[in-house]
């Protein structure tokens, strides 16, 4: 007897019209159905790690802060004088686990990682957080000092233009490298998806997550590519586009 496996859902940072990198951001996802919450993630001056995208926060009177120049207590005080909010890795942790679903990391420094590995591990959540936004220099350097953390390897040479040759010979490449580094995938833009690389990355046991899916019909391509994970800012939406074809549920 065969299984296949359905493709992963992936809740992007700021889903369903929540405010992205915030708790009812993630709540957003996981009461949408989603397998996996993608939050940005940066660290303070003191090690802190803070869900924003941004390098800095906004004040609106123009002024701003750096997140890697300032403690945490002070970026905290900023945020909360400009009216915004900003959310320490731990107050998602804390729901994750309750919630026993996956977490992707969207790695936007790596200066911090001793100190989430720290945190992660403390909330028993190794087996339940993936990196992501790492470079092969970035995705190396956390395997080589911090093995038990997983992470996926960003596609971000754009061969979305190459011909079929030419992209046969990228993808052999990635893959050589990402299996190299010793990740758990490769995490690349949709648009520079091809079934090629799905079936070549498969047979590597490597599998391939895209961002970001939101149009049905995109949806619909990368669910019969047989991609493993799809990142969407409608989660609820691809859940189910997915009820409706059984193609893509277990067996």
């Amino acid at each position: 007897m065969s299984c296949r496996y359905r493709t992963l859902v992936t809740a992007h940072a700021g889903c369903e019209g929540s405010i992205e990198n915030t708790v009812d951001s993630v709540i957003a996802g996981i009461e949408a159905g989603a397998d996996i919450i993608e939050v940005d993630i940066r660290t303070s001056s003191d090690g802190m790690p803070v869900l924003i995208h941004n390098p800095s926060l906004p004040g609106p009177d123009g002024s701003h802060l750096t997140v890697s120049d300032h403690p945490y207590e002070a970026l905290v005080s900023f945020a909360r004088t400009h009216a915004m909010e900003l959310t320490p890795l731990e107050d998602v942790l804390d729901i994750i686990r309750e919630q026993q679903c996956m977490l992707n990391l969207d790695m936007k420094d790596i200066r911090g990682i001793g100190e989430l590995e720290k945190r992660v591990s403390t909330f028993g959540l190794l087996d339940h957080v993936v990196l992501s936004g790492c470079s092969t220099e970035w995705a190396r350097l956390v395997k080589q000092n911090h093995p038990k953390i997983q992470v996926l390897l960003n596609a971000y040479h754009d061969p979305s233009s190459l011909e079929e040759e030419q992209y046969r010979l990228y993808v052999n490449s990635l893959c050589r490298t990402a299996a190299a580094i010793g990740s758990c995938g490769i995490n690349i833009d949709y648009t520079m998806c091809r079934p090629y690389l799905v079936d070549y990355a498969r047979r590597r046991f490597l599998p391939v997550s895209v961002w970001t899916v939101d149009s049905e019909s995109r949806m619909q391509d990368m669910l019969r590519m047989g991609v493993f994970a799809v990142t969407t800012y409608y989660p609820k939406k691809l859940r189910q586009l997915m009820m409706q074809d059984a193609s893509h549920l277990l067996l």
